[in-house]
């Protein structure tokens, strides 16, 4: 638990740090343009442009990742075992919030998932924070598992894992968010997957869930979850209403064509508010109708980049729990990545995921740099290659054998 010190600031990931900072730039610009009032072509100088932002939401915006970045460097400081001693007060904390939901919550978005605080014009959405602390408390219960079985083998283990899974996922479908309990659903799928789960508990879920889904579908949503679905499944049966977001989304991405409209171009149809939740759920829609076909595959793969980044960082860590730490973290931007970006163009049902530190949001922006946060963390303290034989110890995440000792440093 020791604090940052000058030989961790030597082995921090500057390639996730340039690319987070990439995209939260990034992701600026696109709110800039988007936002913006209209643009006519009469604009002949900065201060014309400047006029049309709207710099209530780029204020909050930048302060959002500014709250974030204070966060992420609170999270770095001290070693990320630390996490472990306070994953019970952080688990329980979030559900805690998620509870008081339903009694001081209010509805955003069809959903009942957010405190609103008027005085100072700002929200928080507990089920952003439960992402990361599901991923904590999994990765110290599943790490337990497999640092004293080699792999999580244990029929109450792994029904200790569903169950702590189950209470915050349970609470949020009944705000109703399901895109938030999609999200904790993948962070425990991918963190068992690297636990190394039997394949016969994995071939139960899935029929199981496969199941579930189905009756959930028949006699648990309503006819507005149930057409989100068909635009995705049957876009034949789904209302007009429910083809509208997907079908102006659609339309803006493919008005961008090979190389965009630019940003801050001529009346955009994101500008114009054709596009439904222009700065948060479908920015990526009025982004690639900047930056056309070329430019939006370009984002894809930096966001590739970093994802395989993580899953290198997650095999390099010292130990079982900052390996499933990052798997937990990494999960939940995939998650967020190939939903967000499926459903603007109807690969995916709507569900309202944002585009990590890119959509408009506070609560998002938050979670996303508190897990860069515990990513940088686990990175900075990987084993260096020790000089003593007897300071190895066998660990068999990811199916491997891992240096746990002190790192190079700490022993000159």
């Amino acid at each position: 638990m020791s604090l940052f010190e000058k030989k961790h600031f030597k082995h921090i990931d500057w390639l996730t740090v340039i690319i987070v900072l990439g995209l939260v730039a990034f992701g600026t610009i696109a709110l800039a343009s988007v936002m913006a009032t209209p643009f006519d072509g009469t604009e002949k100088g900065l201060t014309d442009y400047m006029s049309r932002f709207n710099m209530e939401y780029l204020t909050k915006h930048i302060t959002n990742f500014l709250i974030g970045f204070a966060a992420l460097l609170l999270v770095i400081v001290f070693d990320y075992s630390i996490l472990k001693t306070f994953s019970l007060y952080i688990y329980g904390g979030v559900i805690g919030l998620l509870a008081l939901l339903f009694v001081f919550g209010k509805v955003r978005g069809g959903a009942q998932g957010w405190f609103v605080f008027d005085t100072i014009e700002r929200a928080i959405q507990p089920g952003e924070l439960s992402k990361i602390a599901l991923t904590v408390m999994l990765a110290k219960v599943v790490s337990g598992a497999m640092d004293r079985d080699g792999r999580l083998l244990r029929f109450k283990d792994i029904l200790l894992a569903v169950g702590i899974t189950m209470l915050p996922f349970m609470l949020i479908v009944l705000q109703p968010d399901y895109g938030t309990a999609f999200v904790l659903l993948a962070i425990m799928i991918v963190i068992l997957f690297i636990a190394r789960i039997k394949w016969i508990y994995i071939i139960a879920a899935a029929l199981f869930g496969g199941g579930g889904v189905v009756l959930a579908y028949q006699f648990v949503l309503t006819d507005k979850q149930k057409d989100r679905i068909d635009v995705f499944l049957n876009p034949e049966n789904a209302s007009d209403d429910a083809k509208y977001h997907v079908t102006k989304s659609k339309m803006a991405i493919g008005s961008g064509q090979l190389l965009g409209k630019g940003f801050f171009g001529e009346e955009t149809l994101a500008q114009l508010r054709y596009i439904p939740a222009r700065h948060t759920d479908f920015i990526f829609s009025g982004i690639t109708e900047a930056i056309g076909f070329v430019g939006s595959s370009i984002l894809i793969i930096v966001f590739f980049t970093l994802i395989f980044r993580w899953i290198y960082i997650a095999y390099k860590s010292r130990d079982n729990f900052g390996t499933l730490l990052v798997a937990g973290i990494t999960a939940m931007l995939i998650a967020h990545v190939f939903e967000n970006i499926g459903m603007t163009m109807g690969l995916m049902p709507v569900t309202g995921i944002p585009l990590p530190f890119i959509s408009y949001g506070g609560s998002n922006m938050l979670t996303n740099l508190i897990g860069v946060g515990i990513v940088l963390n686990v990175y900075m303290r990987r084993p260096i290659k020790p000089r003593h034989i007897d300071m190895l110890r066998p660990s068999r995440a990811f199916g491997r054998t891992k240096y746990t000792g002190q790192d190079e440093d700490s022993l000159l």
